[in-house]
């Protein structure tokens, strides 16, 4: 008689065990539909919001549409002054960046196409930026020309002189003369006296 019970106990141990991993697995099961469903919906969310790339503004202005308000000065003075504090930032990310493709290119040995719009990232968000090819080409060309080994202090005077006058000739079309020497000191700093 004990040996039947001793069974009975034994048989009813391991249909509890079973039914604890069988519960165990249903709850798992139960989770990870929910989490697949939570994914799916998050995945459809993403795919019907566009990327949004340089859809920043700065005063309602971006592109070409800021390059020429500047050139213009077709905005108030006020408008002007503080659209220019605030695209310099901008501006130069947009020069260095084109300087370094051409250093890039120099290293690869190949060429790019420059493209005279791009998305710059900072505080505001992405902001397209626009320049005409016929300056942002100039930058390219100095940045492959740019000898990644300046020695003499003739050579990195000569090489920022020229990025001084690269730099003062962009911004005089778009009517920020007074960024020149800043901007130069920066792009310098990182370009040609970090070498």
């Amino acid at each position: 008689m004990s040996q039947s019970l001793i069974g009975g106990a034994l048989f009813f141990i391991v249909v509890v065990i079973l039914l604890i991993i069988f519960a165990c697995l249903f709850y798992l099961w139960t989770k990870t539909k929910q989490l697949e469903r939570f994914a799916n919906r998050v995945r459809s969310q993403k795919e019907s919001q566009p990327v949004q790339t340089g859809k920043g503004n700065i005063l309602g202005f971006s592109g070409k549409e800021l390059y020429d308000v500047l050139k213009n000065g077709s905005d108030s003075q006020e408008h002007l002054i503080e659209i220019k504090k605030n695209y310099v930032f901008y501006l130069s990310r947009h020069l260095e960046s084109v300087l370094e493709q051409g250093i890039i290119d120099h290293k690869q040995s190949k060429s790019s196409d420059i493209e005279s719009e791009m998305a710059v990232g900072g505080t505001r968000g992405d902001i397209n930026s626009w320049l005409p090819v016929e300056i942002l080409s100039k930058f390219y060309v100095f940045g492959k020309g740019l000898n990644t080994t300046i020695e003499t202090d003739d050579e990195v005077t000569e090489a920022t002189e020229q990025l001084g006058q690269l730099l003062r000739d962009a911004l005089e079309s778009l009517n920020m003369q007074s960024y020149g020497d800043r901007m130069t000191d920066l792009i310098a700093k990182k370009y040609i006296l970090s070498e």
